[in-house]
């Protein structure tokens, strides 16, 4: 039976549910008098009808009298339409359709009710708020004992995904329908088949407790068998046994007291160990001698709603806190400009507590700076007459102790459903320190864009520089193949033979761009240096006599050597090129005015400052440095040719000059110095060099090796370059020299031919940069093999490098490419010579 009532469609069960309150007055005044005492079934049932039916259920239930004026309007028809059941009594039907259609439709469906006894159907309907929508509409008549029609009752239902849930206009006009299925008339299956459909747990309960009444949603929410469930209590189910004290405790006190217990919040929980709340409301029943005999309760599942008020309660404190604690001033102003809210910052940020400010105009207090009115003022009207429903402003404002602070305003119009202003929100932050921070911003812009100029072109120089090293360095191995080969077929020819001299022209053409080569090394800072302790100002005397017959015939040169300076490092070949560029370049700057050329030297302290302002200065250390100053008269340069002067062959003449300031700026940067230029248009130059000092004396010149052209050496020499011409030269000067050789294209080769017999080489001639294993690793492992290894390192590079990666580890010596056979001999009797 039960199946049966379950496989009903939900509109035959509403039509059933229909049929059986349609018999009864909808509240006391409705009810026929029972005429007997017992308390048993049927008597339950009517107070049933009278506890839980009309008003609990879900659906729409109205009740009309003969001429259509609403009688009875329950809680469903109030969620349905959104009229209040005090609105809608005393007016008809009508109120709920369109105007199109209440004319007809109501009237004829209370004819058919009241001439066929029922009717079903859809129709349109309109609610309070003017949305529209459809529904499933069940009419029936009202009888009195005598069977008289004093009353309609209408069961309308919403279905799900109707046009009614969407608040959607149905597609076309409704029209009457007439029933097809046959009246159902069984009062008593009818009113269970209502009660099961209802969502909301229902019961009754007798005086102690006892279940009479369960319908399915009770049942399924407590996991309760149907079969044992009428004559028990709370304490017996174990979904319920939990909370069964609080459950009797409600019930007591209903059938006690006769006082309903409406809307209490009960928790449960299941056997299953499954918790949550319900909204219970419990009422007495009463017999026809207005005695209490039980008490029937209706319970919802508000676990969901609960937990989803927990989460927004949580939410809100969550956002509560998060503007409490916000890095901002939050201020939210009244239409009338008045402030209702006063949160975050705004207290830290102007000084003013809560309780002094809320409620008061925005012109009642020193707020903004007298300088910003006109500026904020716009802002406001911009907000206010609706340009703008959202705007920014930067401004001064006063703090409660009369500061100025500076402050970035966020301001959102709020509107409500009308679009009237609710409220205006500022969201404020403190950019006091960040304006400040400005100015000294502002102050080191300058700075910061002169360095990043100085860093632009140290990093042009360097990209150059390394440019100019590589192809130096490959150059000279092509260099090194020239020029051996013509040195050893000049050496196996007789003196008088005729091709003697195009072997010197191509040795003196290879030498000529070897050095080239050293001018374009020493621009990217890696040139041949022979390092030494030297006196600055006995290099610039010795270089006296050359920079007279260099310059011009108007020019004074002027001497300001500042007495016992410190020694330096470096080469001396290179610092007099530096001297000589420098002065025949203020000679030039002269042209065919008279002028003064001065050089000066001295010591001075450079800060990080100074050094910022420099060339190749950023990784230079504060300290004392040497320095040599080259200064002019003579026509000065503009800034756009200042920014170009170490350009590699730029040049303001008429001519290219080489590499010329070039070259300069490679050697400071060889030997690890800064240099300075200042120049202004007419009002001539100066270049200023730092160089570092060292502790200790000078060292005095060194002698130059005496060399024996008849020197030969013995034994084998194993000669280790990646370069193939380059290797096969080599061997053969080395074979020239009295050497036998074996050859080997890379490092790792090298090592394993070495490793193999390392007591039978007299001489290891090593290239520094190789594929696979370079120079200087190969170096560490054959003289860890053998320490005592004579090793002469090659390399296009300078020897400087060589000397500070190799210094202490053994190196007998380093001869830089290109280099001659006569070059050659001198550096083997130098190593094979002992001291």
């Amino acid at each position: 039976m039960r199946k049966e009532i379950f496989g009903l469609r939900r509109n035959v069960v509403l039509a059933n549910a229909a049929a059986a309150v349609a018999k009864l007055a909808p509240l006391s005044t409705m009810m026929p008098q029972h005429t007997h005492a017992a308390l048993d079934m049927q008597r339950l049932d009517g107070l049933l009808r009278r506890a839980l039916v009309f008003n609990h259920i879900y659906d729409a239930m109205i009740v009309t009298a003969p001429d259509g004026t609403i009688r009875d309007w329950n809680s469903g028809a109030e969620r349905m339409f959104g009229w209040s059941r005090a609105e809608a009594l005393g007016h008809t039907p009508a109120m709920l359709h369109r105007v199109e259609d209440a004319p007809t439709l109501w009237p004829s469906i209370h004819t058919v009710v009241t001439r066929q006894g029922r009717w079903s159907g859809r129709t349109a309907f309109v609610r309070k708020d003017g949305s529209e929508g459809s529904c499933g509409t069940v009419a029936l008549p009202l009888l009195d004992q005598a069977g008289n029609v004093w009353g309609t009752l209408l069961a309308l239902s919403e279905p799900e995904g109707d046009a009614a849930a969407t608040h959607e206009k149905p597609k076309e006009r409704v029209t009457l329908q007439w029933p097809e299925e046959p009246l159902i008339t069984d009062e008593r299956f009818l009113l269970r088949a209502l009660i099961d459909a209802v969502p909301d747990a229902m019961y009754c309960k007798d005086r102690k407790g006892r279940y009479l009444l369960q319908n399915d949603a009770l049942r399924v929410l407590f996991a309760i068998d149907e079969d044992e469930a009428l004559g028990q209590t709370a304490f017996d189910f174990p979904g319920m046994q939990t909370h069964a004290a609080l459950y009797h405790a409600d019930d007591m006190t209903v059938v006690e007291t006769g006082q309903p217990v409406v809307s209490r919040e009960e928790p449960f929980e299941r056997a299953d160990g499954n918790r949550g709340w319900l909204l219970t409301s419990k009422y007495p029943l009463r017999d026809e001698n207005d005695e209490i005999i039980g008490l029937a309760g209706i319970s919802r599942d508000i676990t969901q709603v609960k937990r989803a008020a927990k989460e927004l309660q949580e939410a809100q404190l969550r956002l509560l806190d998060h503007v409490e604690n916000s890095p901002l001033g939050v201020i939210e102003w009244e239409p009338n400009f008045r402030i209702g809210r006063w949160l975050g910052q705004s207290e830290a940020i102007f000084g003013w507590k809560s309780e002094e400010v809320l409620g008061r105009h925005f012109n009642e207090f020193p707020f903004v700076h007298p300088d910003d009115e006109t500026l904020v003022q716009s802002a406001v009207a911009r907000l206010v007459d609706g340009r703008d429903r959202r705007n920014t402003s930067t401004n001064r404002n006063l703090t409660k102790t009369g500061q100025t602070v500076h402050t970035v305003w966020q301001n959102s119009v709020l509107h409500d459903s009308s679009g009237r202003i609710v409220s205006i929100l500022s969201l404020v932050q403190d950019v006091t320190d960040r304006v400040v921070a400005e100015e000294a911003r502002r102050k080191a812009a300058a700075e910061r864009r002169a360095l990043e100029r100085k860093l632009q072109e140290t990093q042009k120089l360097e990209s150059l520089g390394i440019l100019a090293g590589g192809i130096a360095h490959d150059f000279n191995n092509l260099l090194g193949a020239v020029l051996g080969n013509a040195s050893l077929a000049s050496m196996d020819l007789p003196p008088d033979s005729l091709i003697q001299p195009y072997l010197n022209q191509i040795e003196t053409a290879a030498l000529r761009a070897a050095e080239l080569c050293k001018q374009m090394l020493a621009y990217s800072g890696k040139g041949h240096f022979v390092v030494e302790q030297l006196d600055l100002n006995a290099l610039i005397q010795d270089t006296t006599r050359l920079l007279q017959v260099s310059i011009t015939k108007r020019a004074v040169l002027q001497f300001q050597l500042a007495p016992d300076l410190p020694a330096i490092l470096g080469d001396a070949t290179q610092l007099r090129q530096v001297v000589m560029n420098l002065v025949i370049n203020a000679s030039e700057a002269l042209g065919e005015t008279s002028g003064y050329i001065t050089v000066t030297t001295g010591l001075t302290r450079a800060d990080r400052d100074y050094l910022a302002g420099t060339f190749l200065a950023p990784d230079l250390p504060e300290g004392d440095y040497l320095f040599l100053e080259i200064a002019d008269t003579g026509c000065g340069m503009t800034p756009e040719v200042r920014g170009r002067i170490f350009d590699p062959f730029y040049t303001t003449k008429f001519t290219g000059r080489g590499l010329g300031l070039a070259a300069v700026l490679g050697i400071v940067r060889g030997h690890r110095g800064a240099l300075n230029v200042s120049s202004e248009r007419n009002r001539g130059t100066t270049f200023r060099i730092l160089l570092p000092s060292v502790t200790g004396p000078a060292d005095p010149p060194a002698p130059l090796p005496l060399t024996t052209p008849q020197w030969r050496g013995s034994g084998i020499a194993l000669v280790v370059d990646d370069e193939e011409t380059v290797c096969a030269t080599n061997a053969r000067m080395l074979e020239m020299l009295g050497f036998t050789t074996r050859l080997a294209d890379n490092g790792l080769t090298g090592l394993e031919i070495f490793r193999a017999s390392p007591e039978s080489f007299a001489l290891v001639v090593l290239d520094l940069t190789m594929p696979h294993m370079d120079g200087e690793e190969a170096f560490r492992q054959i003289v860890a093999i053998r320490p005592e290894t004579r090793v002469l390192l090659t390399s296009g590079f300078n020897e400087q490098q060589a000397i500070e990666r190799f210094a202490g580890k053994g190196l007998a010596g380093f001869l830089q490419k290109p280099f001659t056979v006569s070059a050659l001999r001198d550096k083997l009797q130098e190593i094979f010579t002992p001291a």
